[in-house]
């Protein structure tokens, strides 16, 4: 079996979002891509779910910024 990067979320967000247009996405749009990624998985091994990526955004403001319409942006 392949090693896979071991990202926490916020890391695996910044990663995918950096390469998304107009470095945004809709954060159920973002939590499959870091999944089909495999950029971070939960300890069970399933995917973080959009509610886990929304709530991130808030724990990281320098980071990352909520937009309407559950979209999330990845700050300059």
């Amino acid at each position: 079996m392949q090693e896979m990067p071991n990202y926490t979320l916020h890391e695996a967000m910044r990663i995918v979002l950096s390469e998304a247009e107009n470095k945004t996405m809709h954060a159920a749009e973002l939590a499959d891509e870091i999944y089909r990624r495999r950029l971070y998985l939960k300890k069970d091994g399933s995917k973080a779910q959009y509610t886990q990526i929304r709530a991130r955004c808030g724990h990281y403001p320098e980071i990352f910024e909520a937009l309407p319409g559950n979209r999330i942006r990845l700050k300059d």
